[in-house]
């Protein structure tokens, strides 16, 4: 079976999940994290940047399309939370 890589396995091949975890921690200030956490959200921007999301709304429509495939990725299940106005 011939396997081929995507542009975006290329893409975050370039990137060492442990590193990242480690810099992210080194440099993260401000309140504690809740559920989702620095790398599900680098990925969710990197997958809105690269497919051309207009908007935050647009990118998490677009994750929860895609929710069966974002264990591979690393990432967390991804929902949008409705603000009380």
């Amino acid at each position: 079976m011939v396997h081929c890589s995507t542009i975006f396995s290329q893409i975050t091949s370039l990137i060492n999940r442990h590193d990242f975890d480690y810099y992210a921690g080194v440099h993260h200030s401000g309140q504690k994290l809740r559920f989702y956490n620095r790398w599900s959200q680098f990925m969710a921007i990197l997958i809105g940047q690269l497919s051309g999301r207009k908007s935050l709304c647009d990118i998490t429509d677009n994750l929860k399309a895609q929710q069966n495939r974002l264990y591979h990725l690393g990432m967390k299940p991804t929902s949008r939370l409705h603000w009380p106005e």
